[in-house]
């Protein structure tokens, strides 16, 4: 895909797109390179491989920080805990699922203390830089480091926060604005009378619609609130909206596809 704009229908027409790849997920990076794409280098020196690509003009890195500030997408860390953009289609769905966690006894039970301290400062302060942030927590030493990353990503696991690369990152390099999920989606952009259980179904069948062919013993770690998607994945394939092939779940769309 050439374009910023050919990149944005692609998101949104999958639904669920990885930023990197190396999941089930399609991937930006392979969107944008036209075929697969597995680092040939460790680290930040496999980003060679498309760094100096251009999309509409711009370097990749630019591309994806504005597609992740857009109104209608959003990038959260709810797949396997890596990067991957949401369509706003998804957002109430989603967000079904993460007032659930919002909960006060379910923040007890998922979430540490620094965790609940960063989420709870984040909400009152509305939008907050990451360095800003640790400076208000008073976690700046070089040794809350791992600590304070690890439960970022944790928050963003369970899309209870969500961050965008701020675009003047002034001496911060690549450091994030976070704000909460109920302030970047703005409640989840419109209500929805569905259950948890209900929501969870929805976003099974939509990433294994996505994924078209999964490994079925992989689904458990897909999410955060895998534990609760078992019940639901049986539900799933008893009404035929995803099916099972041996050790795979398949996308029933091959079915129709196939008749």
């Amino acid at each position: 895909m050439k374009t910023q704009g050919e990149i944005i229908e692609f998101i949104h027409d999958k639904g669920l797109v990885s930023t990197l790849g190396g999941n089930e997920l399609p991937s930006f990076i392979s969107c944008i390179l036209g075929k697969p794409w597995k680092p040939s280098a460790k680290g930040f020196s496999g980003w060679l491989d498309w760094w100096s690509t251009k999309i509409s003009g711009q370097p990749v890195a630019h591309v994806s920080r504005d597609i992740e500030g857009r109104k209608d997408i959003l990038a959260t860390r709810i797949f396997r805990r890596t990067k991957t953009f949401v369509s706003g289609e998804l957002w109430p769905i989603l967000d079904i699922i993460v007032k659930h966690h919002q909960d006060p006894a379910v923040k007890q039970q998922i979430l540490s203390d620094i965790e609940l301290k960063i989420l709870e400062t984040i909400e009152t302060e509305g939008s907050i830089r990451t360095d800003r942030l640790r400076k208000k927590l008073k976690l700046e030493a070089k040794e809350n480091n791992s600590k304070f990353h690890r439960s970022l990503s944790h928050l963003e696991s369970y899309a209870l926060i969500v961050g965008v690369e701020d675009p003047r990152p002034e001496k911060h390099l690549h450091a994030n604005i976070w704000q909460t999920w109920d302030t970047r989606t703005h409640e989840g952009s419109g209500r929805n009378s569905l259950s948890y259980s209900e929501a969870l179904g929805k976003l099974l069948a939509k990433t294994v619609d996505v994924c078209v062919l999964v490994r079925e013993d992989q689904i458990p770690k897909w999410f955060e609130w895998s534990t609760d998607m078992q019940p639901v994945k049986e539900k799933l394939l008893l009404e035929g909206t995803v099916l099972r092939s041996g050790p795979y779940l398949v996308s029933s769309k091959v079915r129709d596809v196939n008749n």
